[in-house]
C-alpha cells in the first residue's frame, strides 16, 4: 500500500514538473512573476559584459 502511494506521488510530481516546464525556453527564459532580487548585482556588471552581451544586461 505504501509503495503504491509513493509511486502515485512520484507520478503526480512528474506531471506537475512537466506542466511547469511546458513552453519554457532555457535559451530565452522569461520570468513569470516578481523577482526577489536582481539577478546580478549592479556592482558585478562589468564593461565587458555590457559590451559583448548588451541584451543580457537589464538597466534599472
Amino acid at each position: 500500500m505504501e509503495e503504491e502511494l509513493i509511486r502515485e506521488e512520484t507520478a503526480l510530481r512528474r506531471r506537475l514538473l512537466l506542466r511547469l516546464l511546458r513552453g519554457f525556453s532555457f535559451e530565452n527564459p522569461r520570468h513569470k512573476g516578481e523577482t526577489i532580487s536582481d539577478l546580478v548585482p549592479a556592482e558585478l556588471i562589468t564593461a565587458e559584459l555590457t559590451q559583448h552581451n548588451p541584451h543580457r544586461v537589464i538597466q534599472s
